[in-house]
Protein backbone atom coordinates (compact mmCIF):
# COMPACT_ATOMS: atom_id res chain seq x y z
CA UNK A 1 0.00 0.00 0.00
CA UNK A 2 1.48 3.33 -0.73
CA UNK A 3 1.66 5.98 1.67
CA UNK A 4 0.72 9.41 0.68
CA UNK A 5 2.09 12.87 1.95
CA UNK A 6 -0.56 13.82 3.84
CA UNK A 7 0.17 10.29 5.46
CA UNK A 8 2.71 10.92 7.68
CA UNK A 9 1.42 14.28 8.96
CA UNK A 10 -0.88 12.34 11.16
CA UNK A 11 -0.54 9.68 13.86
CA UNK A 12 -2.03 9.25 16.91
CA UNK A 13 1.47 10.02 18.59
CA UNK A 14 1.59 13.53 19.59
CA UNK A 15 5.34 13.08 21.22
CA UNK A 16 7.79 15.70 19.66
CA UNK A 17 10.25 13.30 18.50
CA UNK A 18 7.33 12.28 15.97
CA UNK A 19 6.47 15.19 14.76
CA UNK A 20 9.75 16.47 14.02
CA UNK A 21 10.51 12.93 12.39
CA UNK A 22 7.32 13.45 10.05
CA UNK A 23 8.52 16.95 9.01
CA UNK A 24 11.56 15.82 8.06
CA UNK A 25 10.12 13.82 5.51
CA UNK A 26 7.60 16.27 4.79
CA UNK A 27 11.20 18.09 4.20
CA UNK A 28 12.37 15.85 1.93
CA UNK A 29 9.59 15.05 -0.19
CA UNK A 30 9.25 18.98 -0.77
CA UNK A 31 12.66 19.11 -2.16
CA UNK A 32 11.82 16.09 -4.42
CA UNK A 33 9.17 17.53 -6.11
CA UNK A 34 10.80 20.97 -6.13
CA UNK A 35 13.40 19.52 -8.45
CA UNK A 36 10.46 18.01 -10.63
CA UNK A 37 10.15 18.97 -14.03
CA UNK A 38 6.71 21.25 -13.64
CA UNK A 39 5.42 17.54 -11.64
CA UNK A 40 2.08 19.91 -10.96
CA UNK A 41 1.04 21.10 -13.99
CA UNK A 42 -3.20 22.24 -14.22
CA UNK A 43 -2.71 19.67 -18.17
CA UNK A 44 -0.92 17.08 -15.52
CA UNK A 45 -2.40 17.43 -12.30
CA UNK A 46 -2.47 13.81 -10.20
CA UNK A 47 -4.06 11.91 -7.64
CA UNK A 48 -0.21 12.03 -6.39
CA UNK A 49 -0.09 16.32 -6.67
CA UNK A 50 -3.54 16.28 -4.96
CA UNK A 51 -2.29 14.90 -2.09
CA UNK A 52 0.36 16.37 -1.80
CA UNK A 53 -1.02 19.74 -1.74
CA UNK A 54 -2.99 18.58 0.76
CA UNK A 55 -0.64 17.44 2.83
CA UNK A 56 1.46 20.46 2.69
CA UNK A 57 -1.31 22.88 3.18
CA UNK A 58 -2.46 20.19 6.35
CA UNK A 59 1.18 21.29 7.58
CA UNK A 60 1.03 25.27 7.34
CA UNK A 61 -2.16 25.00 9.25
CA UNK A 62 -0.68 22.97 11.60
CA UNK A 63 -3.36 20.72 12.31
CA UNK A 64 -5.32 17.52 11.01
CA UNK A 65 -8.55 16.68 10.07
CA UNK A 66 -11.31 17.12 12.76
CA UNK A 67 -12.64 13.71 14.84
CA UNK A 68 -16.15 13.42 13.06
CA UNK A 69 -19.05 11.63 14.21
CA UNK A 70 -20.95 9.03 12.21
CA UNK A 71 -24.67 6.96 11.80
CA UNK A 72 -23.88 3.62 10.35
CA UNK A 73 -27.41 2.28 9.01
CA UNK A 74 -27.80 -1.98 9.41
CA UNK A 75 -30.07 -4.09 7.41
CA UNK A 76 -29.66 -8.10 7.25
CA UNK A 77 -31.03 -10.66 5.55
CA UNK A 78 -30.91 -14.65 6.03
CA UNK A 79 -29.91 -16.88 2.65
CA UNK A 80 -31.92 -14.84 -0.29
CA UNK A 81 -34.46 -13.32 1.76
CA UNK A 82 -35.17 -9.58 1.84
CA UNK A 83 -33.20 -6.93 3.57
CA UNK A 84 -34.31 -5.97 6.78
CA UNK A 85 -33.84 -3.23 9.14
CA UNK A 86 -31.53 -4.13 11.94
CA UNK A 87 -30.93 -1.03 13.45
CA UNK A 88 -28.15 1.87 13.64
CA UNK A 89 -24.85 2.54 15.18
CA UNK A 90 -23.84 6.04 16.54
CA UNK A 91 -19.82 6.66 16.28
CA UNK A 92 -19.57 9.25 18.82
CA UNK A 93 -15.67 9.24 18.38
CA UNK A 94 -13.55 7.37 16.07
CA UNK A 95 -10.19 8.14 17.93
CA UNK A 96 -11.77 6.84 21.02
CA UNK A 97 -13.65 4.30 19.89
CA UNK A 98 -17.26 5.94 21.76
CA UNK A 99 -20.00 3.78 20.09
CA UNK A 100 -23.31 3.22 20.90
CA UNK A 101 -25.71 0.96 18.94
CA UNK A 102 -29.50 -0.15 18.66
CA UNK A 103 -31.25 -3.30 16.65
CA UNK A 104 -33.75 -5.31 17.29
CA UNK A 105 -33.33 -9.22 14.91
CA UNK A 106 -36.30 -8.95 12.89
CA UNK A 107 -36.21 -12.38 12.90
CA UNK A 108 -37.26 -15.67 14.80
CA UNK A 109 -35.60 -18.41 16.15
CA UNK A 110 -36.97 -20.53 13.44
CA UNK A 111 -35.39 -18.81 10.51
CA UNK A 112 -31.87 -18.81 12.10
CA UNK A 113 -32.28 -22.48 12.36
CA UNK A 114 -33.30 -23.09 9.33
CA UNK A 115 -30.76 -20.98 7.50
CA UNK A 116 -28.24 -23.13 9.54
CA UNK A 117 -29.88 -26.19 8.58
CA UNK A 118 -29.57 -25.33 5.16
CA UNK A 119 -25.94 -24.18 5.32
CA UNK A 120 -26.73 -20.58 4.27
CA UNK A 121 -25.06 -16.93 4.66
CA UNK A 122 -26.21 -14.51 7.02
CA UNK A 123 -25.83 -10.69 5.07
CA UNK A 124 -25.47 -7.56 7.22
CA UNK A 125 -24.93 -4.49 5.23
CA UNK A 126 -24.27 -1.38 6.51
CA UNK A 127 -24.81 2.15 5.25
CA UNK A 128 -21.81 4.40 6.54
CA UNK A 129 -22.80 8.03 6.89
CA UNK A 130 -19.77 10.14 7.42
CA UNK A 131 -18.32 13.81 6.11
CA UNK A 132 -21.15 14.21 4.47
CA UNK A 133 -20.45 11.24 2.20
CA UNK A 134 -22.62 8.11 2.24
CA UNK A 135 -21.01 4.68 1.40
CA UNK A 136 -22.33 0.88 1.33
CA UNK A 137 -20.39 -2.17 2.58
CA UNK A 138 -21.45 -5.60 2.09
CA UNK A 139 -20.34 -8.37 4.73
CA UNK A 140 -21.00 -12.25 5.02
CA UNK A 141 -20.56 -15.21 7.75
CA UNK A 142 -22.12 -18.81 7.37
CA UNK A 143 -25.74 -18.56 9.78
CA UNK A 144 -24.72 -21.55 11.32
CA UNK A 145 -21.79 -19.92 13.04
CA UNK A 146 -24.42 -16.83 13.96
CA UNK A 147 -27.39 -20.05 15.04
CA UNK A 148 -24.97 -21.27 17.51
CA UNK A 149 -23.51 -18.31 18.90
CA UNK A 150 -26.86 -17.06 20.09
CA UNK A 151 -26.50 -14.18 17.53
CA UNK A 152 -23.24 -13.25 19.38
CA UNK A 153 -21.54 -11.03 16.68
CA UNK A 154 -18.79 -8.79 16.43
CA UNK A 155 -19.15 -5.54 13.60
CA UNK A 156 -15.36 -4.10 12.74
CA UNK A 157 -15.05 -0.41 11.40
CA UNK A 158 -11.95 -0.07 9.57
CA UNK A 159 -10.49 3.63 9.10
CA UNK A 160 -7.63 4.88 7.52
CA UNK A 161 -4.95 6.75 8.19
CA UNK A 162 -6.66 9.91 7.00
CA UNK A 163 -9.81 9.18 9.53
CA UNK A 164 -12.34 7.94 6.86
CA UNK A 165 -14.02 5.13 7.06
CA UNK A 166 -13.21 2.20 4.04
CA UNK A 167 -15.01 -1.04 5.46
CA UNK A 168 -17.52 -2.60 7.82
CA UNK A 169 -17.07 -6.23 8.46
CA UNK A 170 -18.70 -8.80 10.85
CA UNK A 171 -17.74 -11.99 12.28
CA UNK A 172 -18.11 -14.65 15.26
CA UNK A 173 -16.29 -14.58 18.47
CA UNK A 174 -14.20 -17.75 19.24
CA UNK A 175 -16.02 -20.18 16.63
CA UNK A 176 -15.20 -21.24 13.09
CA UNK A 177 -16.64 -24.41 12.42
CA UNK A 178 -20.66 -25.64 12.56
CA UNK A 179 -20.88 -28.01 15.71
CA UNK A 180 -24.69 -29.07 15.81
CA UNK A 181 -28.12 -28.12 17.19
CA UNK A 182 -28.44 -25.24 19.94
CA UNK A 183 -31.51 -25.14 22.29
CA UNK A 184 -33.74 -22.52 21.54
CA UNK A 185 -32.91 -18.98 23.02
CA UNK A 186 -34.47 -15.25 22.35
CA UNK A 187 -33.40 -13.98 19.00
CA UNK A 188 -31.80 -10.69 20.15
CA UNK A 189 -28.21 -9.65 19.27
CA UNK A 190 -25.25 -9.44 21.75
CA UNK A 191 -22.58 -7.54 19.72
CA UNK A 192 -19.31 -6.34 20.14
CA UNK A 193 -18.46 -2.62 18.26
CA UNK A 194 -14.53 -2.52 17.34
CA UNK A 195 -12.79 0.37 15.35
CA UNK A 196 -9.27 -0.95 13.86
CA UNK A 197 -7.52 2.30 12.95
CA UNK A 198 -4.77 1.35 10.34
CA UNK A 199 -1.36 1.74 11.74
CA UNK A 200 1.87 3.35 10.30
CA UNK A 201 4.92 1.75 8.69
CA UNK A 202 8.29 2.12 9.64
CA UNK A 203 9.58 5.73 9.20
CA UNK A 204 12.77 6.10 7.83
CA UNK A 205 15.73 7.66 9.16
CA UNK A 206 16.04 10.84 7.40
CA UNK A 207 18.20 12.85 9.21
CA UNK A 208 20.95 10.14 9.25
CA UNK A 209 20.69 9.72 5.58
CA UNK A 210 20.78 12.84 4.52
CA UNK A 211 23.83 13.39 6.72
CA UNK A 212 25.54 10.61 4.97
CA UNK A 213 24.60 11.78 1.69
CA UNK A 214 26.07 15.14 2.30
CA UNK A 215 29.62 13.32 3.92
CA UNK A 216 29.81 11.38 1.08
CA UNK A 217 29.76 14.56 -1.20
CA UNK A 218 32.11 16.18 1.00
CA UNK A 219 34.30 13.91 0.75
CA UNK A 220 34.10 13.44 -3.09
CA UNK A 221 34.74 17.19 -3.80
CA UNK A 222 37.88 17.00 -1.43
CA UNK A 223 39.25 13.71 -2.89
CA UNK A 224 39.31 11.99 0.70
CA UNK A 225 38.00 9.02 -0.25
CA UNK A 226 39.35 5.47 -0.59
CA UNK A 227 38.58 2.53 -1.96
CA UNK A 228 38.57 -0.24 0.99
CA UNK A 229 37.38 -3.15 -1.26
CA UNK A 230 39.10 -6.26 -1.43
CA UNK A 231 41.33 -7.09 -4.42
CA UNK A 232 38.49 -9.77 -5.97
CA UNK A 233 35.83 -7.19 -5.56
CA UNK A 234 37.94 -4.19 -7.42
CA UNK A 235 38.93 -6.90 -10.42
CA UNK A 236 36.38 -9.09 -10.58
CA UNK A 237 35.12 -8.20 -13.84
CA UNK A 238 38.40 -8.66 -14.72
CA UNK A 239 39.12 -12.36 -13.59
CA UNK A 240 35.32 -13.86 -14.45
CA UNK A 241 36.53 -13.40 -18.21
CA UNK A 242 40.22 -15.01 -17.68
CA UNK A 243 38.82 -18.09 -15.76
CA UNK A 244 36.19 -18.53 -18.43
CA UNK A 245 39.04 -18.61 -21.37
CA UNK A 246 41.24 -20.71 -19.22
CA UNK A 247 38.06 -23.00 -18.83
CA UNK A 248 36.94 -22.88 -22.75
CA UNK A 249 40.62 -23.78 -23.94
CA UNK A 250 40.71 -26.55 -21.58
CA UNK A 251 37.87 -28.19 -22.83
CA UNK A 252 38.64 -27.71 -26.38
CA UNK A 253 42.38 -29.28 -25.94
CA UNK A 254 42.09 -32.23 -23.68
CA UNK A 255 45.03 -34.16 -22.98
CA UNK A 256 46.33 -36.85 -25.08
CA UNK A 257 45.94 -40.31 -23.92
CA UNK A 258 49.44 -42.04 -22.99
CA UNK A 259 51.18 -44.87 -24.91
Amino acid sequence: MQIGYSDYLRGDDHGSEALTMRRQIAYVWHLEIRNLENPCQPSRKTDHCVELARGLEMEAEGELEPDASSIIHLVHSLGSQKFETRGQINVRSLKSGSVSIQQDSSYDWKDYKEAAEANEFYHLEALVKYNGIERTFLTSTKACLLFESQLSDIITIYVDLLGNIFGVSVGIPHSQHCLGTVPEFEPNFNTTVLISHMEHGPVPDVAMFIQKVEQEKVAKQSGDTKDNRSFIAKYWMYIVPLVLVFMMSGASNPDQPAR
